[in-house]
């Protein structure tokens, strides 16, 4: 702009507008890019969603129910969660035949298998990717009336529907190593409510994918009693379960 200051109206004009036009195609740009971007993680975190609950119906065909959401010993020790036990319905079956199912997932031996990122678990858009320790972690959630400890839920028990049932949703934060046994939270009465809710990075709503392989958006706005509707459906697990 200084250097603008002397040079005579017509010169200054021919570089001024030119300059004007730039930034005003910027504004109109740049907001348009952020949104394809956000609908692209959008997009991608649907598939994500999608390709879990397709290796969830992989898993029940093989094994006529859900996979365990946590599997704990009489002794009181956790071994392994849900994301571990789906691996190889995920083409992720190297990673799966490196664990030892009769040994806790912190274990020594455990570690290069549990700090590896694993594509499907991630949600883009979240910048929270390993813990400090470096476990790799999971973006997403199950539903602990489904997938709790030591749980064998078949699909013919859940009397309100596969339709109407959910099983993995979007968490809003306080992610866990995927290869964490416990990874399931209550749904809750309202999303994008804090860290220990569900919804998406960008705050609008949340994605769940349901028992009967779809992914269903929810809006920020949906009515409690639908949220609720969605927690409660059966069957509903015993509080010393889902703890």
């Amino acid at each position: 702009i200084m250097k603008l200051r002397g040079l005579p109206w017509r010169r200054w004009a021919g570089v001024a507008i030119p300059i004007a036009m730039i930034c005003l195609l910027l504004a109109l740009i740049v907001p348009a890019i952020q949104q394809a971007r956000t609908a692209a993680r959008k997009t991608q975190s649907r598939n994500n969603l999608k390709q879990i609950g397709l290796a969830f119906h992989n898993y029940h065909d093989v094994f006529q129910c859900l996979p365990l959401g946590a599997s704990v010993r009489e002794d009181g020790v956790a071994l392994h969660g849900w994301p571990t036990r789906i691996l190889p319905y995920l083409d992720a079956d190297g990673i799966y035949a490196s664990v030892d199912f009769n040994v806790a997932w912190d274990r020594v031996n455990h570690r290069f298998v549990f700090c590896s990122q694993k594509p499907m678990y991630i949600n883009p858009g979240v910048d929270e990717l390993n813990t400090k320790d470096g476990y790799a972690l999971i973006h997403y959630l199950g539903n602990p009336n489904l997938l709790h400890r030591n749980s064998s839920v078949r699909f013919e028990d859940l009397t309100a529907g596969t339709a109407h049932t959910w099983m993995v949703g979007e968490a809003a934060g306080n992610y866990q190593p995927w290869g964490y046994p416990f990874n399931w939270r209550p749904l809750g009465k309202q999303l994008n409510n804090g860290p220990d809710s569900y919804g998406r990075p960008s705050g609008d709503g949340a994605f769940l994918t349901m028992a009967d392989g779809s992914v269903k958006g929810i809006s920020n706005d949906v009515g409690e009693s639908v949220l609720t509707n969605d927690a409660d459906a059966p069957p509903v697990a015993e509080a010393d379960k889902i703890a």
